[in-house]
């Protein structure tokens, strides 16, 4: 067994036992480990402290109680191994930023600071991402013609459809680029909710003119853009933006104004299902208008 392997084994003993006073200690006495050495791997592999990581998912675990049951807070509290209402309050409130008490009154919680179980799939998920950092990069204006569409993000189907459809009407769009530049743009209003987008599939025009009436033309504005580049399967380009929303992004004091972000497909896309495919991921760095 590698120590990838162990440290997953470690985190179903911590998942098992979340309603009890773990010690890390005898979590790596029980693999072999040193406490130094079990915690120094553990953060290298998930990117969490051992303590960290058990106070989270205490945490993450005991808001979804708060917010599906009537149990009292300290029974609650008491169930997770916390000394008191007021130890697990403060705990709560550093990883929440609000009180157990305003959370279940409000019945709904910010799902992006909820830590979910790490998973050897999990583990994966960064291997997508090609670049911890963004180059920064300014880019003229682009212009496109392809397909908009809403989409639901609870459906998790990829977008083939949507795609077969552009790539099978190609030869209805005037003055397209050669060699032909494909993009992919998802796009949002700023009182949207976070769980659907408008999509956008394209392909660059030299000229936006005889727009075919079951199409529309956008053009992706010039300026600067954060840009990431994404390796594997195209319907895992989620765990990239994940990565980007939920880990580069909070790390850091940019502020990202613009409501849409893209993918080019460029020289290093091998198709949609080559796990060695490359694409690129945009961000708007600045204000932009809308689109």
């Amino acid at each position: 067994m590698n120590n990838r392997e162990l440290i997953l084994q470690s985190i179903q003993i911590i998942e098992t036992n979340l309603r009890s006073k773990i010690s890390v200690l005898d979590i790596s006495k029980d693999l072999g480990f040193s406490f130094y050495y079990y915690s120094r791997l553990f953060k290298s592999i998930t990117g969490h402290s051992p303590k960290s990581y058990i106070l989270a998912r205490k945490i993450t675990e005991s808001a979804r109680e708060l917010m599906a049951t009537d149990k009292r807070i300290i029974d609650i509290a008491l169930d997770y191994g916390f000394g008191s209402a007021e130890a697990y309050s403060r705990a709560f409130f550093k990883m929440m930023h609000q009180n157990p008490s305003d959370m279940r009154r409000e019945g709904a919680a910010d799902r992006r600071l909820l830590l979910q179980p790490i998973t050897e799939i999990t583990l994966k998920k960064n291997e997508h991402v090609l670049d911890k950092e963004p180059e920064i990069v300014f880019l003229e204006d682009i212009k496109l013609v392809g397909i908009s569409f809403y989409y639901d993000l609870s459906l998790k189907n990829d977008l083939s459809e949507q795609w077969s459809m552009l790539t099978e009407n190609l030869e209805t769009i005037p003055s397209l680029k050669k060699p032909l530049e494909f993009y992919q743009m998802q796009f949002w209003f700023p009182n949207q909710d976070t769980d659907s987008l408008f999509f956008y599939v394209a392909v660059a025009v030299s000229e936006m003119d005889r727009i075919p009436i079951q199409m529309t033309a956008k053009i992706i504005p010039a300026q600067i853009y954060y840009k990431f580049r994404h390796k594997g399967l195209a319907n895992q380009v989620g765990h990239t933006y994940r990565y980007i929303y939920e880990e580069w992004l909070p790390a850091t004091d940019k502020k990202l104004p613009g409501h849409f972000n893209f993918e080019y497909y460029g020289k290093e896309n091998l198709g949609p299902y080559n796990e060695n495919s490359i694409s690129e991921i945009y961000i708007p760095a600045q204000n932009t208008p809308d689109i």
